[in-house]
């Protein structure tokens, strides 16, 4: 009789552990993409929030609706302001909000936004803040136009959740990972 061969078959690793593994790692870079974005946009608004104030006048303020994608409409003011002796114009705008038409919750999103448009006709002054380096640069220091302010608290909520899906997926996956066996 001649020496017989023979083979080991792997250990395979269980799907399920796979799938485990896969969302770990997803759940992970997404919460250091939410760190990166949230450390960004605070120290923007943190860098924002020191610049000179000046009156500005609204020269124009509508609702327009995008030129592409589903119909939505945003609003877009142009203003006028003066820094010393110098003239500027900017615009800012808001984010894009649906028709009332369209079914949506909460419903009339777009109500706000009318009602912001009514409420600044031309000449209406708005406190802005502009950027020392570029004049042409500004924020608005009041948050009352709809959906507009800082960020950063709600890309804080979204790190929150991140990190807790991260925290919950490594700990099963811990917790569920096959023991070596004892000597």
């Amino acid at each position: 009789m001649g020496a017989q061969m023979t083979t080991a078959t792997p250990p395979t690793v269980p799907l399920l552990r796979v799938v485990l593994m896969v969302l770990v790692l997803f759940s992970g870079l997404c919460t250091i993409f939410a760190a990166v974005v949230t450390a960004a946009q605070a120290w923007q608004e943190h860098t924002q929030a020191r610049w000179p104030q000046v009156t500005a006048r609204v020269d124009t303020c509508d609702l327009h609706r995008t030129s592409s994608g589903p119909e939505m409409y945003y609003i877009d003011c142009r203003l006028s302001y003066a820094v010393g002796a110098e003239q500027h114009a900017a615009r800012v705008f808001s984010t894009t909000v649906p028709p009332a038409k369209y079914w949506q919750y909460p419903r009339n999103q777009i109500a706000p936004f009318e009602a912001w448009v009514d409420e600044h006709p031309p000449g209406t002054p708005i406190v802005v803040r502009y950027d020392p380096d570029n004049h042409e640069k500004i924020v608005l220091t009041a948050t009352d136009m709809p959906r507009g302010g800082p960020h950063t608290p709600n890309n804080m909520k979204l790190l929150e959740a991140c990190a807790g899906a991260f925290l919950v997926l490594l700990t099963i996956a811990r917790i569920t990972r096959p023991q070596s066996p004892s000597p």
